[in-house]
């Protein structure tokens, strides 16, 4: 890995993630994956990429009305929920595997639709990322890639991650800025990429939690970022940053129900028909 790549460009923290991940964050995820296949004009007959694709939040959406969905992940522990969730609603137009979406596993122009949820944004190689996902589709296909505004603009996750930067000043994570976090960004990507008729939308929703105590629980369970430094961690370590992030966090928003609206942008890209 290099010195400026992400940690979160590896598969072990999002292995780490998937016990908890389809419980506590897919319902939330499902919210902006429907805003995506929104923005693709709907996926009815489609032959469907998802990259990136976790435990399946958008490819399960989609394989309601697809002709066919792939699904592709690098993490194992992420494709084998994701095949089990499968497996369970019974989709039987829906084949998952194990890949890198650096270098896709499959043909030119094999699809209509290709999506990326929250995950190229990690990738150590976005352009890569998004010129696999045009040479993958057919003329006239849509890709559609989701990425998060940075989070300084919500109160509540952006003290979280001070918190954490104070109480590991050698953290490494929230040191650069958010990825494909503004417009212009998203749309210059997608374009210097080759598609066209680039749109980049807003969306946003809101996550709830009964309390405080509640709120940080989950985010050790399912937050990429704890949940690898939980791993590394001497456990003593750990728990005493636990204890001074969460008395950080309770001096700030108190005792009682927390939310936070979490703003993201959806950027859509397409094919030339004489592609």
């Amino acid at each position: 890995m290099s010195e400026n790549q992400s940690p979160l460009a590896e598969p072990l923290p999002w292995d780490l993630v998937s016990a908890a991940y389809a419980e506590e964050v897919v319902p939330l995820f499902e919210r902006y994956a429907t805003d995506a296949l929104a923005h693709a004009g709907g996926c009815k007959g489609a032959r469907v990429l998802d990259v990136a694709a976790g435990p399946g939040t958008l490819g399960l959406l989609a394989a309601r009305d697809a002709q066919s969905v792939q699904c592709l992940d690098f993490s194992p522990e992420m494709v084998r929920l994701c095949a089990s969730r499968v497996a369970a609603m019974g989709a039987r137009n829906v084949v998952v595997q194990r890949g890198d979406g650096q270098d896709l596993p499959f043909a030119d122009r094999q699809f209509d639709v290709a999506t990326s949820m929250f995950g190229l944004i990690f990738f150590p190689d976005r352009h890569r990322g998004l010129a696999e996902l045009r040479r993958v589709l057919r003329p006239g296909g849509v890709a559609v890639v989701s990425s998060w505004r940075p989070f300084d603009q919500v109160p509540l996750i952006g003290a979280l991650m001070q918190a954490l930067a104070e109480a590991l000043p050698n953290m490494p994570f929230g040191k650069h800025k958010a990825p494909m976090g503004q417009p212009v960004e998203v749309e210059a990507e997608l374009r210097a990429a080759g598609f066209v008729d680039v749109e980049v939308h807003d969306t946003a929703h809101t996550m709830e939690a009964p309390d405080l105590a509640s709120y940080f629980a989950s985010m050790q369970r399912t937050l990429a970022p704890l949940v690898l430094l939980r791993h590394r961690l001497p456990p003593a370590v750990y728990e005493a940053m636990a204890a001074q992030v969460f008395a950080s966090l309770r001096a700030r928003f108190g005792d009682g129900p927390v939310s936070a609206t979490m703003p993201a942008l959806v950027g859509v890209g397409r094919v030339a028909l004489a592609a």
